[in-house]
């Protein structure tokens, strides 16, 4: 399963430099987001990027609803992430957010991460899943 990252999600919707290879991977299928990467979509798009509530629940939601299954979080990878984030965040050289830890610890070990992000794609690494490092808002592409 490939895990799609909030920064995949925002890139997708946004138009950004992403755009067309997050759209690849969802027609390939078999991809999935964590419900708290979500969760940190709906927050930015809509504090940070000021798009309409309703606009991104029509469009997000459709998505959603036909080609992106949400992965509900339960004791086990909410303990995992804890211990990820305590293990590997460091403010510097590894801002991992909790949202970042909770998409790692859903990861299964055959899944792969999707994500302009280079510290969620170099922690990843270390914990054994493939990559595929998309290009960030600027076009850059972090290390695979």
């Amino acid at each position: 399963m490939i895990l799609l990252d909030a920064n995949a999600l925002i890139s997708l919707l946004r138009g950004q430099p992403a755009e067309s290879e997050v759209s690849a991977l969802l027609r390939r299928g078999n991809c999935a987001v964590p419900g708290p990467c979500l969760s940190e979509v709906v927050d930015r798009l809509i504090r940070t990027h000021h798009v309409d509530p309703a606009a991104l629940s029509e469009r997000l939601g459709a998505m959603v609803d036909e080609v992106l299954p949400v992965l509900t979080v339960d004791q086990r990878i909410a303990w995992r992430a804890g211990e990820l984030h305590a293990e590997h965040y460091h403010r510097v050289r590894a801002a991992l957010s909790l949202a970042d830890c909770l998409l790692l610890a859903t990861a299964e070990p055959d899944d792969e991460v999707a994500t302009s992000d280079a510290a969620v794609i170099a922690t990843a690494k270390k914990l054994g899943f493939g990559v595929i490092p998309l290009p960030d808002s600027r076009g850059k592409r972090p290390k695979g």
